[in-house]
């Protein structure tokens, strides 16, 4: 197996969107979290959870807590370029979800199958949820679809 330029990975320890491995085409990162301590700075910068693509540089989702005084945001790549290559046409955004205090439990959910990609907060008891779904085609490049991309 090649390895990956994320050093807990392998081509094996992938998946793909429609993965005959498992045989699933839904593929769901759920976790209960809670920021206890956070960078000292002005406006923390807190990774939670992400999807990226085997030996791509541009990640799919990632999901960033800055402060308890400001909304989970979600940054996405509509597009990306392979061979870990910097990519000039691409562009990211964001979408903004739950607001969550230093030190509270919440919760999200990233999900991606073959309408889209699903993201949500919601507080540790499964309430309040704040939630978007961004379809394939739209914002995000149907590229992110292709049968050959492994995440």
């Amino acid at each position: 197996d090649e390895e990956a330029t994320c050093s807990s990975g392998t081509i094996a320890s992938s998946w793909k969107l429609n993965d005959d491995r498992t045989n699933t085409s839904t593929h769901t990162l759920k976790a209960l979290v809670r920021v206890d301590e956070h960078p000292t700075s002005t406006q923390p910068k807190v990774i939670l959870g992400q999807i990226h693509g085997w030996k791509i540089s541009q990640a799919l989702v990632k999901l960033l807590w800055e402060g308890s005084d400001k909304p989970v945001r979600v940054i996405l790549n509509d597009n990306y370029a392979l061979n870990n290559e910097s990519c000039s046409s691409c562009s990211n955004f964001s979408i903004d979800l739950g607001t969550y205090k230093k030190g509270v439990e919440w919760g999200y959910t990233i999900r991606a199958d073959n309408d889209g990609i699903y993201l949500a907060t919601y507080d540790a008891n499964g309430s309040n949820v704040v939630s978007k779904t961004l379809p394939w085609g739209g914002k995000l490049s149907n590229n992110w679809t292709n049968p050959d991309i492994a995440f």
